[in-house]
């Protein structure tokens, strides 16, 4: 059969089935759609969620121990830098920066935020000029400094494009910890 008269065949039988028919025919459209645009993605996903979950039980099976809350929150604060160290990571930015061939004339700090319970965030400013590849370079470095310090802000600007040379102002924090 062809796509019209197959199409000849439903109007037929639709016209014929009358009102309760077309609102059957409705419905049954509205549940095929269901399927295809809700259940089936939701089947998918629960199918994912169980493999993982067999995966984390045949972890938790071979011996490995899940950390309790309190062993999460003294690995948290190991990664934290002490307050009294802020200089010392700083430097190692700045010789970081040098090393990788970009110009860095200062550092501007911007106002320290006290988050309570012995935790503080500190925010610098890094204007830097150089290389793009000395840039990125430098950007992952920053980590292997110290986990504690965060990228937030990097902005860039080139005045002509065929020049190599970009200026970059990096907003870094630095999350602290006071010494206990």
């Amino acid at each position: 059969m062809n796509m019209n008269m197959l199409r000849a065949h439903l109007m037929h039988a639709l016209s014929r089935a009358g009102w309760a028919g077309a609102v059957g025919a409705a419905l049954l459209a509205f549940v095929a759609a269901l399927q295809f645009g809700a259940v089936a993605p939701l089947q998918e996903e629960l199918g994912t969620l169980e493999s993982e979950r067999d995966t984390l039980a045949e972890r938790v099976s071979q011996g490995v121990t899940v950390v309790s809350p309190r062993e999460q929150v003294d690995r948290f604060d190991a990664t934290l830098v002490a307050h009294a160290r802020i200089p010392a990571v700083l430097a190692e930015l700045s010789e970081g920066a040098r090393r990788n061939a970009l110009s860095l004339a200062r550092v501007e700090s911007r106002e320290s935020q006290p988050l309570g319970a012995g935790y503080g965030r500190q925010e610098y400013v890094f204007p830097l000029r150089g290389s793009y590849p000395s840039l990125r370079a430098w950007l992952a470095e920053i980590s292997k400094v110290s986990p504690s310090v965060v990228i937030e802000d990097v902005i860039m600007r080139r005045e002509d494009i065929s020049r190599g040379e970009v200026e970059v102002t990096v907003r870094l924090a630095i999350l602290t910890r006071d010494a206990s």
